[in-house]
């Protein structure tokens, strides 16, 4: 059988003196004299003790704040909120990070608490006085309302981890739905169907929310796998469909009516709706797959991301810093991926027919 691990209490009896005095002694403290607290070290070498980072870190950690506490917090910060009406926006997809992140938690033995901001009224320096106050450990930075958003907050008193590719993060570890396998994976299987010409509309926005790698694995995948006369070019736009005017979806029937497609790819089903509100026949005009499925997409067959799981993620990643006792922003970024599946849908067919012969 392994040796048990020593305790102050075993170090103590060899040592001969009080426990306290054992536990201020491996801390270095100068409440003990240098003589008794190398002796003490020594003899808790010899047994052959070794400290839990842990319990170490958590300890220094609470020593330094003015008020005790006994639970690590970890907070999930969240900027998609309106403080004029009170209610959190995009919950169906940001309250799915959260959740994930919360069941992690507090199965490890934290406290979770999600904190709203509403940028516009509560600046940064606001926002980190409240996270101060509210003693936060660890802290999941939810994705944020725009790709192009700032922060100015020091990070160095947070164990941190964030969802989503923003510059605003810096060198904060990451975690992402693996994107460019996803893209890959989905042309994969709508070419084991028979689709042959593919289309893609993407936006700005998406794709520096997403790091660039959703366009960056179509264009790979279409260079390698696609024949140059099914190879159709990219609708990009500048703002998210949400957003798009009449006047940006009517040009995706000209890129229609041009291109052919046997298949369309896009973020959501906004383009399906257009599509079918403008006489299309889908799927049999053309299929259609989503990249970004989510539950109010009725029968839309895509690619969906496991979102409960990537806040998981970020809550392990944040528990790992506590455990080494790191705070604060890396000296470079990592980035954690997390991969999705396919799902089926009426918008695309099981087996594609060749319709060029016909």
């Amino acid at each position: 059988m392994p040796k048990q691990a020593p305790t102050f209490e075993s170090i103590a009896l060899t040592a001969q003196v009080s426990k306290a005095t054992v536990s201020l002694a491996l801390r270095g403290s100068p409440k003990v004299k240098t003589e008794t607290r190398k002796r003490i070290q020594k003899v808790a070498s010899e047994l052959g003790y070794r400290p839990n980072p842990l319990v170490s870190a958590q300890m220094s950690h609470i020593r330094s704040r003015k008020k005790r506490k006994t639970t690590t917090t970890i907070g999930f910060l969240n900027t998609w909120f309106d403080e004029k009406t009170g209610k959190r926006l995009k919950w169906n997809i940001i309250g799915r990070f959260a959740d994930g992140a919360r069941e992690r938690a507090k199965s490890l033995g934290y406290n979770f608490q999600i904190l709203d901001f509403d940028r516009s009224r509560c600046s940064d320096s606001r926002i980190e006085s409240i996270l101060l106050n509210r003693q936060i450990d660890g802290l999941v930075l939810a994705p944020l309302e725009f790709s192009d958003s700032q922060f100015d907050f020091d990070w160095s008193r947070f164990a941190l981890s964030a969802i989503g590719y923003f510059e605003a993060f810096g060198n904060i570890h990451r975690v992402y739905y693996d994107n460019f396998k996803g893209m890959q994976n989905l042309l994969t299987k709508l070419i084991g169907r028979g689709y042959k010409r593919i289309g893609f509309i993407t936006d700005l926005e998406d794709e520096s929310r997403g790091g660039h790698f959703w366009i960056g694995s179509f264009l790979d995948y279409q260079f390698r796998k696609i024949l140059a006369k099914d190879q159709i070019p990219i609708l990009n736009f500048s703002v998210r469909e949400t957003e798009m005017t009449p006047n940006d979806y009517a040009k995706t029937i000209d890129w229609i009516e041009t291109n052919k497609p046997d298949v369309v790819l896009s973020f959501r089903d906004g383009f399906l709706k257009f599509f079918e509100r403008s006489g299309y026949n889908v799927p049999k005009d053309f299929g259609y797959a989503a990249l970004c499925i989510n539950s109010d997409m009725k029968d839309c067959a895509g690619f969906i991301q496991n979102l409960e799981d990537i806040g998981s993620t970020t809550v392990d990643i944040i528990v790992e810093r506590l455990y080494c006792n790191e705070r604060g922003a890396l000296p470079e970024p990592k980035i954690t991926l997390i991969g999705g599946k396919f799902v089926e849908g009426s918008t695309i067919e099981a087996k594609r027919k060749d319709l060029s012969s016909t």
